[in-house]
């Protein structure tokens, strides 16, 4: 059911405009117009102040600290932990916030700092791995220093040169290595008297040769001695690391939990700041334009007296011609017709004034389920195996499905009885009769098709007159023409079906050739100059809609002889035992295909044959000024 709606207005002082904001942010009932798409409005947006920018901009800087915690949290987590509830002020948020961005931020430089540091030792205890074994006896010597150089591969000459250099400073007393330590690099380590380190730094300098120095803490060290310390940092700087991951897996645990909390009472916030830029002002008044339910308008109307001001006056408008198509749609179904609500969403939200087709649904939708299915062993498993997993699956269209497919399962019982099928052709060996036909005897079949041709016609024929009924109220003089040709059309055809069929006596046939002839012409009318074409064409359409529903006997018969072929394999195979699991795995095909196709099939007769007599859809769902919440999962 739609929802009837106010147009309201709301009129108060400026200094009640942030207790007025405030209060229908809370109560969530009303669906604010933006003052700038309005016709005949004669008053300026209103301007947030400087104080208000402010704090709006404060307050974005608080949320995207909280994405930021959110997102680091979310890598420290395999899965998030629950959200908890947190109704703290947005001024304890931010002080909360900014002492863990701040903790974090600590941990984070001491991280990368460990891990550059990680990354210096390790590349120098790779090139110490290769050179200490090849150094020289005199590398130990405590008088002596080792000093090193990065060569490229293809700087043969710089390297003698060097090597001469060396020599010559030297005056011949170093030893030198040379090693390739990558693909392109050599590393020359020379061992030379302390007292000429500096001398040769400068030189490497000044040549502009890379230095192959060690941190500072090692450099008054042997090459042995230096390889055994950098090994333990290395092994200290990785413990370390541990400690600060555990740091930040403490944090999360911690506060996580919290983050989605604030950060919606952030966005309510930041909500009201952008809910300002819709409303109007003049120097000393605001003025808010929306839409209410018409049951909610007195209750709005108090509690603003109560909560904000007696001077708050509440205007109820209304709808001007432009403004018709744009009234709001809120859908009003008791819960057991939300799953057909939904799935009526999905085609596309009723208009205002048109018709919620959601219980239609919830009628027809079923039954044709249970017509397809029409088995009591297979509704019965059906029933139990939808409620089951309706139970695990709260949310989504998937739900919605399972839901259908309970209350359709229970027609399927239904006409199992009046079909007399138990598991197939086991029900006349358990003493289940048909009452209305026998679904699995040959000269039932024609019956079976009168009946869903029977069933298709009452659909189409609803589905016409509401479409008559719906356009006729909205003046729509297409559709009436359209809808009503149709209508006319196939009442004459139906008389001229039922002489056929020796049905109805000889004189309807004039009546029926007559309304036949006058349907087309209406409906042909209702296209303009190509009528004459269209009219017969779409009425053709129209036939081609009813045998549709010949989907529901062929669906049917389907799952009627593969329960009988199912039952016919126990005493076909030579084994009993096989033959059994052959026929459960057959049945078990059976139960599968009864639960999706019939499904399907039923939604598309629904969507295609059946709304589209009448039903048009709008794009503008009720969407009311109400806080953001934590989801909550369905137990």
């Amino acid at each position: 059911m739609i929802s009837k709606m106010s147009r309201i207005e709301i009129i108060g002082l400026k200094a009640s405009l942030p207790d007025t904001v405030r209060e229908l942010h809370d109560m969530g009932i009303m669906q604010i117009d933006d003052i700038r798409n309005l016709s005949n409005v004669y008053m300026q947006p209103f301007n947030l102040t400087y104080e208000m920018i402010q704090k709006r901009e404060s307050i974005d800087l608080i949320n995207a600290k909280i994405n930021g915690l959110e997102e680091l949290f979310k890598k420290i987590f395999i899965s998030p932990p629950k959200d908890v509830v947190d109704s703290s002020s947005i001024k304890i948020i931010a002080e909360k916030v900014e002492q863990i961005a701040t903790i974090v931020q600590q941990l984070t430089r001491h991280k990368e700092s460990l891990q550059d540091d990680l990354v210096s030792l390790s590349k120098y205890r790779e090139i110490l791995k290769i050179m200490v074994p090849l150094l020289p006896e005199s590398a130990k010597k405590s008088g002596n220093a080792t000093i090193g150089a990065l060569l490229h591969s293809t700087q043969t000459r710089s390297m003698n040169m060097l090597i001469n250099q060396l020599r010559t400073m030297t005056q011949g007393k170093f030893e030198m290595v040379n090693v390739k330590v990558g693909e392109s690099t050599n590393a020359l380590i020379g061992v030379l008297p302390r007292d000429l380190v500096i001398s040769v730094e400068n030189y490497l300098e000044r040549e502009k040769i890379t230095q192959l120095v060690l941190p500072e803490e090692y450099t008054s060290l042997s090459s042995a001695e230096a390889q055994e310390k950098i090994e333990k940092q290395i092994e200290n700087d990785h413990k370390e690391l541990d400690n600060v991951d555990d740091r930040y897996r403490e944090l999360a645990s911690t506060w996580a939990p919290y983050l989605h909390a604030w950060q919606m009472t952030c966005l309510n916030v930041l909500d009201e700041f952008e809910i300002y830029s819709r409303l109007g002002e003049t120097e000393h008044t605001f003025t808010v334009y929306g839409w209410v339910p018409v049951g909610e308008v007195q209750n709005l109307k108090n509690h603003l007296h109560q909560k904000v001001s007696r001077d708050i006056l509440l205007n109820q408008l209304d709808v001007p011609k432009e403004l018709r198509d744009k009234v709001p749609v809120l859908m009003e179904n008791p819960k057991i017709l939300k799953p057909f609500e939904n799935l009526t969403k999905m085609r596309a939200i009723p208009a205002y004034f048109d018709i919620d087709p959601s219980r239609l649904m919830a009628i027809f939708m079923p039954i044709f389920f249970g017509m397809m299915v029409g088995d009591v062993g297979y509704g019965v498993i059906l029933f139990a195996l939808a409620a089951l997993l309706s139970r695990k699956v709260t949310k989504g269209i998937f739900a919605d499905l399972l839901r259908t497919i309970t209350y359709g399962s229970i027609w399927t019982v239904f006409f199992g009885f009046m079909f007399g099928e138990f598991m197939g052709t086991l029900g006349s060996s358990i003493g289940i009769k048909p009452i209305l036909l026998d679904r699995s005897e040959p000269g039932s079949t024609m019956k079976l098709l009168y009946m869903v041709i029977g069933v298709g016609v009452f659909h189409v024929v609803l589905g016409l007159m509401l479409g008559v009924w719906n356009a006729i109220k909205h003046h729509n003089r297409t559709h009436t023409l359209e809808r009503g040709g149709m209508l006319v059309g196939l009442s004459g055809l139906l008389l001229l079906v039922g002489k056929m069929i020796d049905i109805l006596p000889v004189v309807v046939s004039i009546p029926g050739y007559v309304l036949l002839g006058a349907g087309i012409v209406l409906l042909g009318a209702s296209y303009g100059k190509t009528g004459v074409i269209l009219g017969p064409i779409e009425f053709v359409g129209l036939l081609g809609n009813i045998l549709s529903y010949l989907r529901i006997a062929a669906l049917g018969l389907a799952s009627v002889f593969l329960a009988k072929v199912a039952n016919d394999m126990v005493g076909m195979v030579g084994n009993v035992v096989i033959g059994i699991v052959a026929a459960g795995l057959i049945h078990s095909l059976n139960i599968i295909m009864g639960a999706f196709s019939p499904t399907i099939q039923s939604l598309r007769l629904q969507y295609v044959e059946f709304f589209r007599k009448f039903y048009e859809g709008g794009n503008n769902p009720f969407s009311p000024f109400r806080k953001r919440v934590l989801v909550e999962t369905e137990e």
